[in-house]
Order: C-alpha cells, then structure tokens, then sequence
C-alpha cells in the first residue's frame, strides 16, 4: 500500500495528474497495473459500474505510460518500474461521442481519431470508414514515435447503452462498433497495451469478436478490487474523514464505520473480497451525512428505461441463482435483467458455486442504499401503473363523492395495495406505513384532478389531506388512520376520524365551498407472515352552518 496519504477529498477529480497536483487522496490502485506488467498481456478489459472509478484508473495508466514519474512518488509501483520506458498513447472516452444515430456516430469517431492525427501530423482520408483511418493512425504513430502504440478506451458501450431502448440504432452503433474495436486485433504488432472498460459485457461474438485474446478482469479474483475502496483502504486512507464524521453525526468512531459498511459496502466480484462504492462514501464525507448518493448520479439512465418498459419477474429481494455465461454478457438485442443489474450496480455476487461443471454466482443486492434506491425505483413504476388505473374509474369516483359514498374507492384502494410487492412495503413503524398508504391515497386524489395538501395546519390543529378541485369548486378534508392492533376495528378508525374532524373544526377555513369530510381507516392484519390490509372510508354531505356539521 502506498504512502501519499494526503487529506483533502479527491470527490469530483477523475483525472490522475489533477488529483495528485491538488494534493487530494489517492487510493493507490498501481499494484494492480505491475500485476499486469508482469503478465506482460496486450489486451485487457474490465467491467464496472458508473462512478466507481473507472476513469480514473484509465487516467492512472495513461500518466503511467508517459513516464511521469514525479506523480507516482510514494505509491506502490515507484520503484518497480523503468521509468525511462514511455510510449504513445490514444486515449478515447467513448461517453463523449456523439451516438443518437450511426451516421452521427461514424462523423463524431472520425473526428475525434482525427485530433490524435493531427499532434503527429498525419494525413487521414476522410472518405474512408473510422475503422480505416483507426488503423492508419495506429501503424504511423508507431513508424513516427518508433514506439508501439498504447490504446485506452472508455465507457466503450456507451453509444450502444444511450440508444438501448432504440433497437434499430444500438444494433447498427453496435455493427459499427465491432469493425472499429476489431481494428486492434490486425494491428497486434503496433500495440504495446490496450485496455477497455465499460459497464457492461457485451457478447464477444457481437463486439470483441476477433479479440478472442483479451484477457477479461471483470470476475477475475486477482482484480476484484481494482475499482472501489476495501475495508483496509477506507481505514488506511479516509481515517481522519471517518473521526470528523462521527463527531459531527454525535456517534463513536465504530459506529460510524458501521453506518457506513451498511449504506456503502458489500459490492464484490469474486464472492470473497467486498469493496465500499467509492462515489457515496466520498460523497458521505463530503456532505457529512451518512445518505444514498450513487442512485441519483450513477444510475444509468438506459436501465430507467427498461424497468419501464418491461416488467419483470424476477423477485431481486431474494438470492438469484445465475450461470457465468449469462453473467459475463449481455445481448443487446435480448437483456438478461439479472446480468444486466450486476453489471449496473444493482446486484452483486455474494458467491461462486461449482455444478455439474460449471461456474454459477448467487446474486444479491449489496448494500442499503442500493436496496432503498431499487425500491424508490420499482415503487415510481408501480405507482405510475396505479395512477393509470385511477384514471379508468375517473367517472365512477367522482359520482360516488358526490352522492356521498365511497365504497368503490374502498375497494379499488384495497386492491391496489394488495397489488404492490411484498418488497416495496416498510415492514415497521406506525409513521412509515400511514405515509406508504398515504402516497397510495395521494397519487389517487391527483388523479380525480383534487390539489392535494398534506398534513395542512391550521388554528385547531394538522389536518391529514385537504383535496381541493377548484373546477368543480369542492373540497375534501380527509383523516386516515392506520393501525395494527387487531381489537381495533375499521369501524372504530372511521368513528374516531368523524370526531376529530368535527372536535377541531377542520372545515371552517374552507366555507363557501362545496364541502365533504373523508374518514379514511386501514388496517393490517397478519397471517402466516403474510400481511393483508383492509380499508375502509366514509364521506359525509355537509353544510356549514354556525360552526356545526349536520349529515
């Protein structure tokens, strides 16, 4: 391990010589590039999620092979390396290239090959595919720099993952793609190194197929931390963070290592070596707020897409069983879901299993904040679903209120709920269940064209919901109550509710409306570990007179 301990947070700088100038902490990964000196490969590839330090590693190689010395003082490969050996470098981030369609795609290649052209003053013929002029560039710059060529290529699937919902365009980027990345295979002898990273593995058949040499690191234990931080590096290096941080959440030193093995930890590629996402816990230190980060930046916004177009049904909450040949690629034509969460971050191996001679992992969600961010996730969709249903009844509801009856609103709620996975509902607390149902009722009241505001306070006291249609000139004050206890029955809620509107006058803000109070009561009841919910609501058909109801 390294000794360039230094203590400002590296959180936005994936650029190797920028961290190190700045005198941020760098979570010394060069061991990993002796490894494969050593190995002394030509071709590599490696697989990881968003914003787990792939660009950085990139940049990290890419100081290495220019011989910059000075920047690697006091990590591990220092003096393990001839640092008068340097070579040429292409360094391409395919995440900048323009992809919404295959012509943009071969211009933007074409000119992004052509700028590395230009510093060796080499003429290419724009008339020719990229692929072409990909290879001349290759075999010149070796003529002219009398040294082979290193190649470095980012995020190469992301013209094909930003168009995955798009099958004409990724099918025709991923064409593309396969005679550009197949110009490395026939110019072997021009190449010192080349390494590829993405997030996702795509067939070999479909993108790497004459590059059947590349050495895959994605599953391969010796790598398994190459990318994220281990247990050991987080101590080593984020000591002083992890101090600051208990201070200011009031926790001891252990226990804020705890919070943060739990929101941040569990990530592994060979079932053994777990590592911490590196974007959350850095991000954790800087807000100095132990939260979920990593969804918000690092979900790729192809994998959105797809959850909401297809629904799935595979229970990821549980352990999934799935081959190393369905996990070690994806075909973008037909996704594997389960392989294509690994490869996102959403799940992770938690084992290796021998069977009948062939390798199979046991995958897992890794961590809390995955766990709450896939729930947050899977939860938009269905919720998305519950409000198209809602929408169908529109009529049926609206002519209900107005007579003063809502058991049809009764049962569809009680449906709709029943309907939700048992994952996506918070199995504790009084609080977390009445707002899980709360959103239901909520996403229902937008529906029916009702301004819905929650936990309204007034002179008396908070009223729950006040739903107002200023179309139609009503307004709907509505209690909920929710309960587990089973000697308490829907009938005592609603009676309850009644008395707290009518004690606390909860209409009086609104006279000169059309006004109708809502009592609202659910009830959970257990069987088996299995949980059932019961609604029932009542409205009543008011009017305002002298500060009192009568029905």
């Amino acid at each position: 391990m390294g000794t360039n301990v230094i203590g400002r947070l590296s959180f936005d700088v994936s650029d190797f010589n920028k961290l190190i100038s700045r005198k941020k902490i760098y979570v010394d990964k060069t061991k990993f590039i002796k490894q494969m000196m050593d190995e002394e490969g030509t071709y590599y590839f490696l697989s990881r999620p968003r914003r787990f330090g792939k660009t950085l590693f990139i940049s990290t190689l890419k100081n290495f092979f220019k011989g910059n010395k000075k920047l690697f003082e006091g990590l591990y490969i220092y003096d393990k390396w001839d640092w008068n050996e340097n070579y040429p470098i292409i360094h391409l981030d395919m995440s900048k290239i323009v992809s919404k369609d295959t012509d943009l795609l071969e211009l933007s290649l074409a000119d992004y090959i052509n700028k590395f052209a230009k510093e060796y003053n080499i003429e290419l013929n724009e008339r020719l595919p990229a692929s072409s002029n990909f290879l001349q560039l290759i075999e010149e710059i070796h003529e002219i720099a009398n040294k082979e060529v290193v190649v470095l290529i980012d995020e190469y699937d992301a013209p094909i993952l930003d168009n995955i919902n798009n099958a004409e365009i990724a099918d025709n980027n991923r064409r593309l793609l396969q005679d550009f990345y197949n110009v490395l295979k026939s110019s072997e002898e021009h190449l010192r190194f080349v390494f590829i990273t993405g997030i996702t593995k795509f067939t070999k058949t479909s993108i790497f197929s004459k590059l059947n040499n590349l050495t895959e690191l994605t599953l391969d234990a010796r790598y398994s931390t190459i990318c994220g931080i281990t247990h050991q590096e987080l101590e080593y290096y984020y000591k002083d963070q992890i101090q600051e941080l208990s201070e200011k959440l009031n926790y001891s030193y252990k226990e804020t290592l705890n919070k943060i093995n739990f929101y941040y930890d569990g990530y592994s590629w060979d079932g053994k070596n777990k590592v911490f996402n590196p974007y959350s816990t850095i991000t954790a230190f800087k807000q100095e707020r132990i939260s979920s980060y990593w969804f918000k930046s690092g979900t790729p916004s192809f994998l959105v897409e797809i959850f909401k177009n297809k629904r799935s049904s595979i229970d990821f909450f549980k352990p999934i069983l799935i081959k190393e040949t369905e996990l070690d690629s994806i075909n973008p034509t037909n996704i594997n879901e389960s392989a294509l969460l690994f490869q996102s971050g959403y799940l992770t191996i938690a084992e290796e299993l021998l069977k009948d001679d062939s390798i199979y992992y046991i995958l897992k969600i890794p961590n809390f904040e995955v766990e709450s961010a896939f729930k947050d996730n899977l939860k938009n969709l269905y919720l998305e679903d519950l409000e198209n249903d809602f929408n169908a009844s529109h009529a049926e509801f609206w002519n209900e209120i107005i007579n003063g009856g809502c058991e049809k609103l009764s049962a569809k709620l009680e449906i709709s709920i029943a309907r939700l996975p048992y994952y996506l509902k918070p199995k504790k607390g009084n609080k977390e269940k009445w707002k899980f149902y709360s959103i239901i009722f909520a996403i229902w009241a937008e529906s029916m064209g009702f301004q819905v505001i929650e936990e309204k306070a007034i002179q008396t006291g908070r009223i729950d919901f006040v739903l107002e249609n200023r179309e139609k000139n009503y307004v709907l004050i509505v209690e909920m109550k929710y309960t587990q206890d089973q000697s308490i029955s829907l009938d005592t809620l609603l009676r309850e509710s009644f008395e707290q509107i009518q004690n606390r006058k909860y209409w009086r803000p609104y006279k000169g409306n059309e006004i109708r109070l809502m009592a609202l009561g659910l009830k959970d009841t257990e069987i088996d570990d299995m949980i059932f919910t019961d609604v029932k609501c009542k409205i009543t058909n008011v009017s305002v007179i002298n500060d009192s109801v009568s029905t």
